[in-house]
């Protein structure tokens, strides 16, 4: 005999419609999750996008020679430390608001550019990367061979030195009296004014053997220490036809390259550039305040640590 069918449950509605509600609750967060997710990757793609040629570039900088020492930065915080950041021979600091970050254009070097080496440098850099850039000296700040003078170590000076009454007041801050005796602007030892005539001034030497001077600076000063000693070794005042000459010596070595500035007689600095001990002879390179040309670091290799901050495609 057959049983009686069992009365079929009514479902509830309400729970239809919640479950319809997580349902679409559910895909409309996958749905954003998703939409998120693409553009984070799209996001991480233009981050990660390389520097490339034309593209406008916002960074830090701090350039050193290869001894790690300072020569510029954008960063005021380093300027001022040099217990961490020892400073170049020539390293001057700016006023405080002119350090900021540095807007460049990549792979434009030349007129309007950057140097070549610093310009390529910053190619295939990411915003956000740190690296050492490396400008060898070929593509770095080129020399001016005109600004490069040899000097022999035994040096010989003329006794005689004529000028303008008006270089003469320049260099010597008095007037041209016969036989006045002061010391000279640059040597130091004392000259004697032999004549006044026709609007010029003839000067006589009168160094004494043994004598020690500083005429480049002072190599003990604690602040900025410049120049080296230099020795009188002879005097001579009957030499050339009775002109006379001095005879000095340069008290330098090999370990002074790089190592030493100094201030020539019309004020222009120098840095010890080269020293050919064989030959007895070395070189200063001058730098030019009127153009920017700096002689420490023309012709030199340079590296300089680059924080990317901002990137603007071309």
């Amino acid at each position: 005999m057959e049983s009686a069918p069992k009365p079929s449950k009514q479902r509830d509605p309400q729970k239809i419609i919640m479950a319809i509600l997580v349902a679409a609750i559910i895909l409309s967060v996958a749905a954003v999750g998703y939409v998120l997710y693409e553009r984070s990757l799209v996001s991480e793609s233009q981050e990660l996008r390389a520097i490339a040629s034309g593209d406008t570039v916002t960074m830090n900088y701090i350039g050193r020679l290869a001894d790690g020492r300072v020569f510029d930065t954008s960063l005021l915080e380093v300027a001022y430390d040099d217990v961490i950041y020892p400073k170049s021979l020539t390293f001057t600091r700016r006023s405080n608001d002119s350090y900021e970050s540095f807007l460049m254009t990549a792979g434009l070097y030349g007129p309007g550019g950057t140097i070549k080496g610093f310009a390529l440098g910053v190619l295939g850099m990411y915003p956000g990367q740190v690296k050492t850039v490396t400008v060898e000296a070929e593509d770095g700040y080129a020399i001016d061979p005109d600004r490069l003078m040899t000097v022999d170590l035994n040096q010989v000076i003329p006794a005689t030195e004529t000028m303008s009454e008006a270089s003469f007041r320049g260099y010597f801050a008095i007037e041209p009296i016969p036989m006045r005796v002061v010391p000279h602007y640059l040597w130091e030892w004392n000259v004697r004014v032999i004549s006044v005539s026709g609007g010029y001034v003839t000067v006589r030497h009168e160094p004494v053997v043994g004598q020690v001077v500083t005429p480049f600076g002072d190599p003990e000063s604690g602040t900025d220490p410049a120049g080296w000693y230099v020795r009188v070794e002879a005097h001579d005042p009957l030499a050339n036809g009775g002109e006379g000459t001095v005879t000095v010596r340069h008290l330098i070595t090999s370990s002074d390259v790089y190592n030493v500035k100094g201030t020539d007689a019309d004020g222009n600095t120098f840095v010890l550039w080269d020293f050919d001990e064989a030959n007895e002879t070395f070189q200063v390179h001058k730098s030019d305040a009127t153009t920017g040309y700096n002689a420490e670091i023309s012709g030199r290799d340079l590296f300089f640590e680059i924080t990317i901050l901002t990137v603007l495609p071309a």
